[in-house]
């Protein structure tokens, strides 16, 4: 622990605490303080495929199907389980199987039309490296 020294006692030298460097500079520079802040990279493109509020719309239809389908499925079986009724447990069973076969297959649909999109574009440079198999592949890590 530093304790500051005794004003009373003169023979002491300059304090730790209110010494200062040489290399210290007189006024502190926030800027100094490291590298520059990088800028931020230009927004991504749109989708190709729809507007990005189509997008989102199904991405939440999709939440609200899902949701369903996983009520469905797990409620299900404890209605048949716990209270007994077996006409019951097995209907909302299969509304939430339903869900989830309608959800599964509009997600596949999406996707399937987004590589479909993605696979027209790519024909072109695809074409062009199998058109010499005998070059090296070219490298694109880095």
């Amino acid at each position: 622990m530093v304790l500051p020294p005794d004003e009373d006692d003169s023979d002491s030298g300059p304090s730790v605490v209110n010494e200062k460097s040489v290399h210290e500079p007189e006024e502190f520079d926030p800027d100094s303080l490291g590298p520059s802040i990088p800028e931020a990279p230009s927004a991504p493109e749109p989708p190709r495929d729809g507007s990005a509020s189509e997008i989102s719309g199904l991405f939440w239809k999709l939440v609200v199907v899902f949701n369903v389908a996983l009520f469905g499925l797990s409620v299900g079986p404890m209605i048949i389980y716990f209270e007994g009724q077996t006409d019951r447990g097995v209907q909302v069973f299969l509304v939430g199987a339903i869900a989830f076969a309608y959800g599964y297959f509009r997600y596949r649909q999406f996707m399937n039309d987004r590589e479909d999109d993605d696979g027209d574009e790519d024909t072109d440079d695809d074409s062009d490296e199998s058109a010499s198999p005998d070059t090296e592949p070219i490298e694109r890590n880095g």
